[in-house]
């Protein structure tokens, strides 16, 4: 690997790979939504449950019964959408800055296996705090919100890794 001179900058290279790798994320899940229909889709997974879960943060509550009977919040699709794309750059700087303090660069079998990880975050963290239990399990579609969760997170880390070397063989400009 090269000096620190022929890298791109981290933080604009995992903005550009973390918002390419999210929409990525969301276009594997929309299209498998249309093409498993219920299989691979869930109103409890919806922008609105993540705003509605953010926007309870936001006032001290970690936990909810059931998040979907909650209220409805004031502009939570918004709020779901920022929180879930603000996700996806935390969670790609992470890797990518992770990467580089071992030397390595990334690539897409090590960013693919990252992204399937980074599902846990829903099972242990999201779910439980919705009221869904641990992976859902909770929920009467355990076994959808896993494979959701499962594939949108894999297509999320195959997307850092595309994305990275895309946007790796770029140099700036000088």
């Amino acid at each position: 690997m090269g000096d620190a001179g022929d890298r791109p900058p981290l933080l604009r290279t995992s903005l550009a790979v973390g918002v390419l790798a999210t929409v990525t994320m969301d276009a594997a899940m929309v299209l498998a939504a249309r093409l498993g229909g219920e299989a691979f889709s869930s109103d409890k997974l919806a922008p609105e449950m993540i705003g509605r879960w953010a926007a309870g943060l936001a006032r001290g509550r970690l936990r909810h019964d059931d998040i979907v009977a909650e209220p409805p919040q004031p502009g939570e699709a918004a709020i779901g959408m920022v929180t879930h794309y603000a996700t996806g750059l935390a969670l790609t700087f992470a890797y990518l800055v992770t990467l580089r303090c071992l030397g390595r660069r990334p690539g897409p079998v090590s960013a693919t296996s990252y992204g399937a990880a980074t599902a846990l975050l829903p099972f242990l963290i999201l779910y439980p705090s919705w009221g869904y239990g641990c992976c859902g399990r909770r929920s009467d579609e355990a076994g959808r919100l896993a494979r959701v969760m499962l594939l949108g997170h894999t297509a999320f880390g195959a997307g850092i890794g595309v994305w990275s070397l895309v946007l790796g063989r770029r140099r700036p400009s000088v």
